[in-house]
């Protein structure tokens, strides 16, 4: 134990006591004739005075010393009385475990003679400055992962009707967890944008997992996805960031993008992965579902949704799927799961849009055959009768004989369709033989025509012919239904459309 003040005051004491009888031994005597008795030599006057100077120098500093040990000891009471053990030593300190916390108690004045006692205001001081360390230490010991109260809260925690699947759906969500990152993307040093993403396959040979993602994360300039003019940036620097304890960053290296889709491929460098959990193409509307993601700190995002009743306005592209309520900016590019964890689609943006595990699983397999994703350009924006209001579906079949099908919101300027006599209106109840309910159907028909055309030796560019069964609406009453030969180019590139309708129409 290290030696207190008073241990050493006591120690230089005897020290000097010791040393007195040394000099003393050696002193010469001087004998008393008239006694016989042996005296010790006597001192001049003035080394007398400066002996009893000295004394009482020494007096003085005894009587501080003591004051100082009193100090001291009020001082070791009140921190005794205070925190036992509150606070480690610096051995304690590089110890793996450290001293329980406590927190500090307040000092009794009457054990230290009352308020106004020199030794309870240096009680005092221990107190508050026990308290500071005490806070101190709460806050370091808050900021451990295990009970760190600033993560946001999941809709399995928030949402009540989540409770009878809640153990289940916890489960599901953990094991998708493991495959979610997070992408950056910079120009020029500057962050440009943050997306999730997931990873879809991983090559144990060569140690690289490809990530799906929403191509929003190499636009460097939105404007409309309909007016060709957005701006990307595919030589951008775009790192993923991974789940080990050291949140390490890789570069992702881009495979290719669509801007039509909306969708982009990359690579990254990973050692191991978890289960790819699978795609689910039957997505049903209303169907309750999670959308995952990862804010900037990395932490998981879950929101719980349902599949929305509805198709797309005139500004959404014809291939998303929508949830009831928006997506937060940090899930785009994230999965959208079932409760059993399989892929219903990626979050996309704006608003609540998602691209279904349909239209995602066609693309791939036409990346993957073609190096490009191809499709057609009708150059018409649809709504599905199927989305309307039950009575309003009810009142177009009794007019119209049909309760399916998809009616032409808009038609662009300059189009085939527009020149074939195609209006905003009209009902499309058949394509190339099918029919048609909404307008992912659409997307996935088109996408499979021109697979077979490139599977039978067409190329990009080229024209094909394709019937449209379609119903004309003329002043308020059913028109004449007739089929008509759209003659349509296979592109890969993005569909622009010309609106002649001004915003309020």
């Amino acid at each position: 134990m290290a030696p207190t003040t008073h241990d050493a005051v006591e120690e230089a004491s005897g020290s000097r006591s010791r040393a007195e009888r040394r000099r003393h031994r050696h002193e010469p005597a001087v004998t008393d004739h008239l006694s016989g008795a042996i005296q010790p030599e006597a001192e001049p006057s003035s080394q007398q005075g400066k002996r009893k100077a000295a004394l009482e120098q020494s007096e003085g500093e005894g009587r501080k010393k003591k004051r100082k040990r009193t100090q001291k000891s009020h001082r070791k009471k009140a921190a005794a009385s205070a925190s036992t053990g509150a606070h480690a030593s610096d051995s304690e300190a590089s110890s793996t475990v450290s001293p329980p916390l406590r927190f500090p108690r307040m000092p009794n004045p009457d054990d230290f003679g009352g308020r106004g006692a020199p030794g309870y205001h240096a009680a005092n001081d221990v107190y508050f400055d026990l308290v500071g360390k005490y806070h101190e230490k709460m806050k370091r010991q808050c900021e451990l992962v295990t009970l760190d109260t600033s993560i946001p809260f999941s809709s399995l925690v928030t949402e009540g009707q989540l409770r009878s699947v809640r153990e289940s759906a916890t489960k599901a969500v953990l094991q998708v967890a493991k495959v979610i990152l997070s992408l950056s993307s910079y120009i020029d040093g500057k962050l440009m944008a943050r997306s999730s993403g997931f990873l879809i396959g991983w090559d144990a040979k060569s140690r690289e997992g490809t990530v799906l993602t929403s191509a929003h994360i190499i636009c460097s300039k939105y404007t409309s996805q309909w007016s060709g003019t957005d701006e990307y940036s595919p030589n951008a620097k775009v790192v993923a960031h991974l789940l080990d304890q050291d949140e390490t960053t890789v570069p992702a290296q881009l495979l290719h993008y669509d801007k039509h889709i909306n969708m982009a491929l990359f690579t990254v460098g990973i050692e191991s992965c978890a289960k790819i959990p699978e795609f689910n193409s039957d997505v049903k509307y209303g169907q309750e579902t999670f959308v995952m993601g990862r804010d900037e700190n990395l932490n998981l995002t879950v929101d719980y949704e349902f599949v929305g009743f509805h198709g797309p306005n005139l500004h959404e592209r014809p291939h998303y799927m929508f949830t009831g309520g928006a997506i937060r900016k940090s899930s785009i590019g994230g999965p959208v799961i079932d409760f059993s964890g399989e892929v219903l689609g990626m979050a996309n943006f704006p608003g609540s849009a998602f691209i279904p595990s349909s239209i995602i699983s066609r693309c791939l397999a036409m990346w993957k055959k073609y190096q490009c994703i191809p499709r057609l350009h009708f150059g018409m924006k649809f709504s599905p009768i199927k989305f309307l209001d039950p009575i309003h579906v009810e009142r177009i079949f009794r007019k119209c004989n049909v309760d399916s099908g998809l009616i032409v919101e808009e038609v662009s300027n300059g189009s085939v369709a527009e020149e074939l006599g195609v209006r905003r209106g009209d009902i499309i109840y058949s394509v190339n033989g099918k029919c048609i309910a909404t307008t992912v159907e659409l997307e996935s028909l088109n996408m499979s025509i021109c697979e077979n055309h490139l599977d039978q030796g067409g190329t990009i560019g080229s024209w094909i012919d394709i019937p449209v069964g379609i119903l004309h609406m003329r002043k308020g009453h059913k028109g004449p239904s007739r089929t008509l030969s759209l003659r349509l180019n296979v592109s890969d590139g993005i569909e622009v459309f010309a609106s002649l309708l001004t915003p309020f129409d």
